[in-house]
C-alpha cells in the first residue's frame, strides 16, 4: 500500500485552505471598486460590514473572505451609483448576481447594457476601466471577485482535484467585455439559497457554493451563450435618463409618449425600448409604481390626508388612487396609514 504524504493529500491541504481563510483579515481588495465613499461599519468572525454614502443615496456591504484570492459581496444598494470609475485590475475577474433591481454596467465610453433580477454577468478587469450604476436607484445582489495572482498553489490543487479551471474561466471571459447569462433555473438555485442559509454555518456554505458556480462556469460553453442584451450608446442612455427625471420631476402632470418624444428628440419606438431596457419596465408602467412609492412614503409620515396625498402624486380622483394603491399593497391607503 502506498503512503501517502502531506504533499499529496487533499485533505490535508483543504484543511490547511478551509483554516486560512476563515481567519477574518482587514485587507478586503474587492472594497476597492466600490470608491471613496465606503465606511467600515463592523467586523467579526464571519464577515466585515462597510457603509456607503453619497449624493445619490446610501448603501451596505457584507464581505466573506472564501478562499485565498476570492472574496464574495452582499450588496444592498439604493443610491444611483457608488463608484463613477473603477480603474482596470489586472488578474481580476468579476462575477455578478442580479437578485432585484436593476444595475447598468458600462465600460469605457461605448456602450451600456441592463442587468435584471435573475441574471448573472462575467467579465475580466484586466485592460478595461468600467462603471456600475444604479438606475432605479434600488439593487440587491452578489459579487464574487477573483484576484488570480493571489491564488495559491495549495489552492489551484484543491480546484484541480474539483475539476474547476479559473484559466479557462479567465480566458472567455477577456474574450468581449462581459458575458450576460440570463437568468435560469441552475443560477438561481446556487445563488437563491445564498440568501436563506442560516447564519452559523454561512462561511461554510458560502464556499460551497462558489466552489459550485466555479464547477458550473468551468463547463459552460461562452461560445454558445446567446448574447441578446441590448446595448444602449451613450446619446441613447443620456436621452433616456433626462426623460426619467424629467417625468418624476413633474409627477403631477400628465404626458403621452408621444410628447415626451418630441420634447426630447428622440421617436417614440426607440424611447419605449431604451426606456424599458434601462428601467425594467414601460414608461406609464415605471411611473404607476413610482407614483405609489411616493404615496406610501408619504402615509407613513403621516403629514397629509389621503386626497392631498392623491393630488400630490398626480391622481386627481381619489378612487382610482384607492384602487391603485390597493392593487399595489392590498389595502387601501386609509387603512394603511391607521397600520403605520
Amino acid at each position: 500500500m502506498r503512503t501517502v504524504t502531506t504533499e499529496d493529500n487533499p485533505y490535508k491541504v483543504a484543511g490547511d485552505i478551509l483554516f486560512a481563510s476563515s481567519e477574518v483579515e482587514s485587507d478586503f481588495r474587492s472594497v476597492d471598486s466600490y470608491g471613496s465613499s465606503v465606511r467600515r461599519k463592523k467586523e467579526d468572525a464571519i464577515c466585515s460590514r462597510f457603509h456607503l454614502e453619497n449624493e445619490s443615496g446610501t448603501g451596505d456591504i457584507a464581505v466573506y473572505q472564501t478562499f485565498p484570492g476570492m472574496e464574495l459581496v452582499y450588496n444592498d444598494m439604493h443610491m444611483e451609483y457608488c463608484n463613477k470609475m473603477q480603474s482596470p485590475r489586472p488578474g481580476f475577474i468579476e462575477i455578478n448576481y442580479c437578485r432585484e433591481g436593476r444595475c447598468e454596467c458600462a465600460f469605457g465610453e461605448r456602450s451600456y447594457c441592463y442587468m435584471a433580477a435573475g441574471n448573472l454577468s462575467i467579465c475580466t478587469l484586466h485592460k478595461k476601466s468600467h462603471t456600475s450604476t444604479f438606475p432605479t436607484s434600488h439593487y440587491h445582489g452578489i459579487t464574487i471577485t477573483i484576484e488570480l495572482e493571489e491564488i495559491t498553489d495549495e489552492m489551484r490543487r484543491i480546484l484541480k482535484l474539483l475539476s474547476i479551471n479559473l484559466t479557462r474561466i479567465s480566458e472567455f471571459a477577456g474574450k468581449q467585455d462581459f458575458y450576460m447569462v440570463r437568468a435560469n433555473e441552475t443560477v438561481q438555485h446556487i445563488f437563491s439559497e445564498l440568501y436563506t442559509v442560516q447564519e452559523h454555518i454561512k462561511p461554510s456554505y458560502i464556499r460551497i457554493k462558489l466552489l459550485e458556480l466555479l464547477l458550473i462556469l468551468t463547463e459552460m460553453d461562452f461560445d454558445r451563450i446567446k448574447n441578446d442584451y441590448v446595448y444602449f450608446s451613450k446619446s441613447q442612455r443620456n436621452c433616456t435618463r433626462q426623460i426619467h427625471d424629467f417625468i418624476v420631476g413633474h409627477i403631477k402632470e400628465h404626458y403621452t409618449i408621444e410628447e415626451l418624444a418630441e420634447r426630447f428628440e428622440i421617436s417614440p419606438t426607440a424611447m419605449k425600448r431604451c426606456f424599458k431596457g434601462m428601467y425594467g419596465a414601460p414608461v406609464y408602467a415605471y411611473l404607476r409604481t413610482y407614483r405609489l412609492q411616493i404615496a406610501e412614503k408619504l402615509l407613513r409620515e403621516g403629514n397629509l390626508s389621503v386626497g392631498e396625498i392623491a393630488t400630490e402624486i398626480g391622481y386627481t380622483n381619489p378612487n382610482k388612487f384607492t384602487s391603485a394603491f390597493r392593487g399595489e399593497y392590498g389595502m387601501t391607503p386609509t387603512e394603511y396609514k391607521k397600520n403605520v
